[in-house]
């Protein structure tokens, strides 16, 4: 049974044991007012954004607008590639399953005729990919901001420090790891000269979709000018736009386009309800009370109470997807970490990169399957170990946020006080 099914049901019958029948008259409404929320409306837009800028074909001019320039300018370009562009994928769509299939396809084939090591490879378009849901606008973030009532702004801007300080730990990691092993791109050079500076000059004027989205997705949130869901209403009209200006338009793109938004949406919808009717039994129920007051009453350092959540979230990113694991997490983790007195734009962001890490990690890492759907010639362990360096490095990253919260909190402080 899907999770988001049998979470559903745990809570429903949870609600009847405790509250009786007349918590079926109650049902309907709490389904209704969770659903018919502004902001919610936000997370298909988004979704749609980022199946039309794939289906389109926008992504992939993305793609040769960066590579070049990377090529041109550090050894092993491909892959410092691969992070950069997962970046500018994720400002722009917010999904780590359409970045991870746009990456893969275009680069794996392109890194394979150049010679590049297999699992470095592998693992650079996984790393990479993972941005998508830590750099905004990102989904998880969105419902992470619903469910707790936080400032989705603020959560789009605590994300911004991390989501760039992760890009340069993953290409700092690809830089020494070649300086160390030359090997790994040995035959690099046997595919021919590399692009000049004109040519990567010229290429990368091919990204300037990607500044008009973030401008107007992020920009006018920032600046106040529009909220979340508006936000996003903007982007999937420039995308349209942009697409239609690129002559990538087509009545099959926007068919695929919409046909997968309502798959994924109606997926992240579901979850996202089961979560809110098991959110509101254990606080009519009392025991997300009495369970935070038993944390806080066993006197446990904050810091050592914090360690076992995260360690709770290593183990989940393990079993099931990220998403699930925010709607059936939080109820409990929230308000625990309120009471200990951490940030919640801080944790907000500490749990989604947490979440990263699950797209990493089999046997459920969905980055994982992507690429052996990619390329089902390799080995799914293959695929793990060449995933597993990148693994530390994020796992390196997030303890740095820990030690330094002001790398979070900084920006939201300053931007929205």
């Amino acid at each position: 049974m899907p999770i988001a099914f049998g979470l559903g049901l745990l809570a429903v019958g949870s609600l009847f044991l405790s509250f009786g029948t007349d918590m079926a008259l109650s049902l309907a409404f709490i389904a209704w007012s969770s659903l018919a929320n502004f902001i919610i409306v936000s997370i298909p837009l988004f979704v749609f954004m980022g199946y039309l800028l794939f289906e389109t074909g926008l992504s992939k001019r993305i793609y040769s607008g960066i590579y070049p320039l990377m090529d041109r300018l550090l050894p092993g370009g491909l892959l410092h590639s691969n992070i950069v562009i997962g970046a500018a994928f994720a400002a722009c769509s917010g999904s780590s399953l359409a970045s991870c299939a746009t990456i893969g396809s275009v680069a794996l084939p392109e890194m394979e005729a150049r010679g590049y090591d297999r699992n470095i490879a592998v693992g650079s378009v996984a790393a990479g990919s993972t941005l998508g849901i830590l750099i905004p606008p990102s989904i998880t973030l969105i419902i992470f901001g619903i469910m707790t009532e936080v400032s989705i702004g603020k959560l789009f801007i605590g994300g911004i420090i991390p989501g760039l300080v992760l890009v340069g730990a993953y290409m700092t990691y690809i830089a020494v790891r070649i300086k160390i092993q030359p090997a790994l791109i040995a035959t690099d050079a046997s595919a021919g000269p590399k692009p000049s500076t004109g040519e990567a000059i010229v290429a990368l004027l091919k990204i300037w979709p990607v500044l008009v989205l973030i401008i107007g997705v992020l920009g006018s949130i920032y600046a106040g000018i529009a909220t979340a869901t508006e936000a996003a209403a903007i982007g999937c009209s420039l995308v349209f736009l942009l697409a239609a200006s690129h002559r990538l338009l087509s009545f099959d793109a926007l068919r695929r386009a919409i046909k997968k938004t309502i798959g994924t949406s109606s997926m992240i919808l579901v979850i996202y309800l089961s979560g809110k009717l098991m959110q509101i039994y254990l606080s009519n129920a009392g025991i997300i009370r009495d369970l935070s007051a038993s944390v806080i009453d066993m006197g446990l350092p904050a810091m050592a109470t914090l360690v076992g959540i995260m360690i709770m979230y290593l183990i989940l990113g393990m079993l099931m997807d990220g998403l699930s694991m925010t709607v059936m997490t939080l109820p409990i983790t929230f308000p625990i970490v309120m009471a200990l007195g951490f940030d919640p734009v801080w944790f907000g962001v500490i749990q989604t990169m947490l979440i990263e890490v699950g797209l990493l990690t089999p046997p459920v890492g969905v980055n994982l399957f992507i690429l052996q759907g990619l390329r089902p010639d390799l080995p799914f362990n293959e695929i793990v170990r060449g995933c597993a360096p990148f693994f530390f490095v994020l796992l390196a990253v997030i303890l740095v946020m820990v030690a330094f919260p002001q790398l979070i909190t900084f920006l939201p402080g300053i931007l929205m006080p």
